[in-house]
């Protein structure tokens, strides 16, 4: 798994939170701290951020965690979030970037499910509901088919917020279509809707994935395509398919 759930959740809740906000400044301080947090107690954290151990523990659970223990936990876990070109040179590192992000993007062309991506395709033009979500780098891509999408007169849903997204799904039916580009497969470890997924009027759940791995159960259909499963052609490939479905889109309207 290229993220784990504490990255997905403390950057997902920055980038919605007001930056004076106290969740947000909590989460910073975690962010600056992170080689010093898994032995943070709560009332350690509480006095550090100057508020109260309730409100530490009520910021765990907004950002997504059951308890400040988990939160905990999960920093004991974190391991290093990104991946350097090897080169010695600026020069260098921008010839092994293009080469690895442009690997990625040939592979994705070249392996892409387009038969799974025709259905996809028709089941944009079938439901009039949409949503289409994605964590951290993968809302990226999300955010790319939203515009692509609203530039062809289709309207689409999108949130940045572990919080939001779970919400959203929670309260979509089986008039709704839901997208969630996920490189490594792994979203719905983060976004824990699978009770909402397995009620009758669940929505219509696609997948566009680099892992070729069995999805859960609520899983409709998924769109798949090879990858290294590296940081660095992360989201790029994820940002073709997203692209190649609008051109499908728009070319079949």
């Amino acid at each position: 798994m290229i993220y784990n759930k504490l990255p997905v959740a403390l950057l997902s809740l920055l980038a919605t939170e007001d930056a004076d906000s106290t969740n947000a400044q909590i989460a910073s301080f975690l962010m600056e701290h992170a080689h010093e947090a898994g032995d943070l107690s709560i009332k350690g954290l509480a006095a550090a951020c100057h508020v109260g151990t309730g409100t530490v523990s009520r910021f765990a659970r907004d950002a997504g965690f059951e308890s400040f223990a988990e939160l905990r936990e999960a920093f004991a876990e974190a391991g290093e979030g990104f991946d350097r070109v090897p080169g010695n040179s600026m020069h260098d590192r921008t010839e092994l970037l293009v080469r690895a992000v442009g690997g990625s993007v040939t592979r994705a062309a070249a392996t892409v499910d387009r038969a799974a991506l025709g259905r996809l395709v028709a089941d944009l033009h079938a439901f009039a509901k949409v949503g289409v979500y994605g964590l951290l780098k993968a809302q990226a891509a999300a955010l790319d088919l939203q515009v692509d999408l609203l530039s062809l007169g289709k309207l689409a849903d999108t949130c940045v917020s572990v919080a939001d997204q779970a919400r959203r799904i929670r309260e979509s039916s089986s008039d709704k279509l839901i997208i969630v580009f996920t490189y490594t497969g792994t979203y719905f470890d983060a976004v824990e809707v699978g009770d909402a997924l397995r009620r009758p009027d669940r929505p219509k759940v696609w997948m566009v994935s680099g892992d070729v791995r069995k999805p859960p159960s609520f899983v409709s259909d998924r769109v798949t395509f090879a990858s290294d499963q590296d940081r660095l052609g992360h989201p790029y490939s994820l940002e073709f398919v997203a692209g190649l479905i609008a051109q499908e889109y728009a070319a079949t309207r």
